[in-house]
């Protein structure tokens, strides 16, 4: 039976294995910041006679983010002009080859290399997969799939980090055998899936003419949400990069005390996924509203919260906002886009998402060296929250103008 009924574009029903099949995929994001994220200290411990081996070790997490950021937004073309499945699965195979080749490198500069291409790769696979999505799936249950990416990342990075800590006591190398796991995603993508039907070129005229901006890509949506997004995405990551460095320097250094609070913080992202279909007849910039307001009352009791508990209650309820927003910019970005659009707003949405993961430890280093320490540019980050609420306001207001997604 169908998920909620398909797209228009779709020659089938898609169902429960299509959505989770694609929502699968998008782990990868997950897998390639988390999973080596434990064996970092020793990564940096083999390549000590390396220069700035340190720092360099670093970008083995950033570099991916980086290359999605640039390089989403043309992949999301491609993937209009070629097709969302080939795509997808000529990236999930390029993705398993790069993320295993530190298994038989031994060259630090070799190894970033081969993170560019797993950035460039999970760059094709997000975008193409969110497409598919899009394509499969409309109204409500567009929006459910949505939420339900956003929220599962959440709870699969919590596993991703235990498994590459202990696949880590082996060696460095272990974790990036999981790696291994793209090539798994291509057989079930395709075997599951299928490549939306184009209408004819003389069918689609009707189309473009009641399109968006009559048949033009539904630029102003799309951009002032992926604008609300990029900012959203750098705050929603102070939390995933800055919450250990928080906890250790109120005294809580344990790694256990840390990951502990990590993992029962981690589940407010995907209770607000719930929360955001919960929501569902609520309007889009009242659900933002709600929505930041909420990750500013996380940010205070994160920044001043005086005990443990204090703070991973802060770091849970900011949790829980971000789970809201984030698959509501997503639905808001891509309605309105005509099948041929949807690669193309995928891939500048998350340009958007994965630039403010890029930029958000460098702004927290900047507003802490500014303020004097992490706290005070968590309170700035609760008050741009505040702002954040009005740009969306601003946003919606712009976009309630624009006609409705002619899929739905």
């Amino acid at each position: 039976m169908s998920e909620g009924g398909p797209s228009v574009a779709a020659e089938r029903a898609a169902g429960w294995a299509q959505g989770w099949s694609l929502v699968a995929t998008a782990w990868l994001a997950v897998i390639a910041t988390s999973l080596i994220s434990p064996v970092l200290p020793r990564m940096a411990t083999h390549f000590s006679r390396v220069g700035h081996a340190s720092d360099l070790i670093q970008f083995t997490i950033a570099l991916p983010a980086l290359f999605v950021a640039v390089l989403a937004a043309p992949l999301g073309h491609l993937a209009d002009k070629v097709g969302r499945r080939p795509v997808l699965l000529v990236a999930l195979a390029a993705y398993g080859v790069f993320g295993m080749a530190p298994l038989f490198l031994d060259s630090l500069p070799l190894i970033l290399v081969s993170r560019c291409g797993v950035g460039a790769a999970e760059a094709a696979v997000i975008t193409a997969s969110t497409a598919l999505l899009g394509d499969y799936f409309q109204g409500a249950s567009r929006e459910r799939w949505f939420a339900a990416q956003m929220g599962s990342a959440n709870l699969v990075a919590v596993g991703v980090l235990a498994l590459g800590g202990a696949l880590g006591e082996i060696s460095w190398r272990a974790p990036f055998v999981v790696y291994a796991l793209p090539f798994l995603l291509a057989v079930l993508v395709l075997s599951l899936t299928w490549e939306p039907v184009r209408a004819p070129a003389h069918a689609d005229g009707a189309a473009r003419a009641t399109g968006p901006d009559g048949g033009g890509l539904a630029w102003r949506r799309l951009l002032l949400s992926s604008a609300v997004t990029a900012f959203g995405s750098m705050a929603f990551y102070v939390v995933v990069i800055q919450f250990s460095f928080i906890m250790t320097s109120r005294g809580y250094a344990s790694p256990a005390q840390i990951g502990m609070g990590a993992a029962l913080a981690a589940v407010g992202v995907p209770v607000g996924s719930v929360a955001f279909r919960m929501l569902a007849k609520v309007g889009v910039a009242l659900k933002l509203l709600i929505a930041f307001m909420v990750a500013a009352v996380g940010f205070v009791l994160i920044a001043l919260g005086p005990t443990y508990f204090a703070i991973v209650l802060g770091a849970a309820i900011n949790g829980l906002g971000c789970g809201i927003y984030l698959p509501t910019l997503l639905t808001s970005a891509l309605t309105g886009l005509r099948l041929d659009q949807r690669g193309r707003g995928s891939g500048i949405w998350q340009a958007a998402f994965f630039l403010g993961q890029f930029l958000s430890p460098i702004s927290v280093i900047q507003l802490s060296s500014l303020f004097g320490g992490t706290p005070p540019a968590v309170l700035f980050y609760a008050a741009l929250c505040g702002v954040g609420g009005l740009i969306a306001l601003s946003a919606a207001a712009v976009s309630s103008r624009s006609p409705r997604d002619p899929g739905e």
